[in-house]
């Protein structure tokens, strides 16, 4: 299986970008987010910076550059994904060294050797929106995604190359422990359950969901069709999704009863990645990206509705739609699109784009804070 993570050529990160008619510099102030509500957080991958967004305005007011120097080196990072702790202390970036440049279809050439240098993994203050910490992981990792405990003590990544997750003790700020999975098994999207007690894996290589107990760290696998690039968990604790990319449907398992199925996308689905359940755990959205492994550009979101698994509503995006993340009001679902460089906003009381801004290059990975009720899990 190819890896997920699109990659891009040097030099886009420093450069500013445009959102409506304002032109925005990758340098801000510091402390310029601390007074606003709600904000969206974005990872820019091919920028390899996070874009924030101001709900209320729906204007970026922030853009980080994760840029460093690392082994007397300059050092440009692909920012794959974004996860706001769900107490809204901290919010985690998965960055990994930039090494080629993308060919068509997302396909990957031209690799070049890292040297040493090390994949990582950021730490960014909400208050301020300014990193306060990273810590690296290891060489050529390919980090995927990353999830926070309820506490904010814990982060758990998953190393798609490596086929690991690693267990991150965000107070010391080091590798508390690592699990590894099958070789080949390709670990990408992961969630947690709503008790904190198990960690749910998509695994692209091992075509299926890996459940590890975090108590006694044991690992159960439920086998599925193809490969799995993101799981869901609804908050109610009752059921586990996936989705299934090349046979374009999305995977639930019973968490009750250990009985699973599949839920069928349209016939003109193109091939889903990320998908996010409703805070009242009645509707899952799944973008239908297409776009990877020489598929055709999708530019719709469905709705599924959980009860009766089947989608209900198919609202259009932009092209090649990607992450996706719903408020914890249930009021709007915020989509990534690869393609057309910017996020599709939706009402869910209409199931309709209601706006899309500009972001930048490859916008990728999506999670929200709230200065009232924290983060999006």
């Amino acid at each position: 299986m190819k890896k997920i993570t699109l990659i891009t050529v040097i030099g886009l990160a420093l450069s500013p970008f445009i959102i409506g008619a304002v032109v925005l510099s990758s340098q801000n102030k510091e402390g310029s987010s601390q007074n606003y509500e709600e904000k969206v957080y974005i990872a820019i991958e091919a920028e390899g910076r996070v874009g924030v967004i101001d709900t209320q305005s729906r204007k970026m007011i922030k853009s980080i550059d994760l840029s460093e120097v690392q082994n007397n080196k300059f050092v440009k990072y692909t920012t794959h994904n974004v996860q706001v702790a769900p107490n809204g202390k901290v919010v985690l970036v998965t960055a990994n060294v930039e090494r080629g440049v993308m060919g068509e279809n997302g396909s990957e050439k031209a690799d070049e050797i890292s040297d040493g240098l090390l994949d990582k993994i950021f730490i960014i203050d909400p208050l301020t929106d300014t990193i306060t910490g990273s810590l690296p992981i290891e060489i050529d990792s390919h980090l995927a995604h990353v999830v926070v405990n309820a506490e904010g003590t814990l982060a758990y990544i998953a190393s798609q190359e490596k086929s690991k997750i690693y267990i991150i003790d965000l107070t010391n700020q080091k590798i508390m422990r690592t699990i590894s999975l099958n070789e080949g098994s390709a670990p990408h999207g992961l969630r947690l359950s709503t008790d904190g007690t198990k960690l749910y894996i998509a695994l692209i290589g091992g075509k299926a969901i890996a459940e590890v107990n975090l108590q006694d760290v044991s690992i159960k696998k439920y086998p599925l069709s193809g490969s799995v690039i993101q799981t869901a968990v609804t908050p109610d604790g009752n059921y586990i999704f996936g989705s299934v990319y090349e046979t374009k449907k999305v995977a639930w398992i019973n968490t009750k009863t250990d009985e699973q199925g599949y839920i069928n996308l349209p016939e003109d689905a193109k091939g889903s990645v990320q998908l996010y359940v409703t805070p009242d755990s009645k509707y899952l959205y799944a973008v239908n990206q297409g776009y990877y492994f020489e598929q055709p550009t999708g530019n719709t979101v469905y709705r599924i509705d959980i009860n009766q698994r089947k989608v209900d509503q198919i609202i259009l995006a932009g092209d090649a739609p990607h992450g996706v993340v719903v408020d914890k009001a249930g009021k709007f679902v915020y989509v990534t699109n690869l393609l057309s460089k910017d996020i599709s906003i939706i009402a869910t009381a209409t199931n309709k784009e209601i706006a899309r801004l500009k972001v930048g290059e490859m916008p990728n990975g999506i999670s929200i804070w709230n200065k009232e009720t924290g983060g999006t899990p």
